[in-house]
């Protein structure tokens, strides 16, 4: 699973518009929305594994998301509400956080403070991606 991650982590860095300076934010936040995806669905499918009891906690954040998306009233503050709600810091498996940790690096490595996450375009990018990784993970 770490060489999985790493490995995708490599293949988006080395072409990671995030870091390109003549990036336009469409392409920045195409990036956004692929790195919250994988994030969340490594992420999501880990901790599933480890505690299946949690599928309720993952569900209601889907289907939140999904509504906040859909009216288009997500806000940073909203996004991190959601997800501050998931258990996923109470995980005890090496694995799951091996996979939740590389994840969350990937998503800081290339992200980071390179982007204003509170713009518009990168909430919603983040939010999608966060929603459907979830999706993935949660078998809909």
């Amino acid at each position: 699973m770490k060489n999985l991650t790493m490995l995708t982590a490599a293949i988006l860095l080395t072409n990671c518009a995030i870091l390109n300076k003549n990036s336009t934010e469409v392409d920045k936040a195409s990036d956004v929305y692929k790195l919250s995806y994988i994030a969340t669905s490594i992420g999501t499918s880990t901790a599933l594994r480890q505690k299946p009891e949690w599928k309720d906690s993952f569900n209601l954040a889907y289907l939140s998301l999904d509504a906040l998306i859909n009216s288009r009233k997500i806000t940073g503050i909203l996004l991190r509400e959601i997800i501050s709600k998931l258990p996923v810091r109470e995980l005890k498996s090496e694995n799951a956080k091996i996979a939740i940790d590389n994840a969350t690096m990937l998503f800081d490595l290339s992200v980071g403070d390179k982007i204003n996450i509170e713009d518009n375009i990168y909430v919603m990018a983040a939010s999608k991606g966060i929603r459907d990784g979830l999706k993935r993970a949660l078998g809909y």
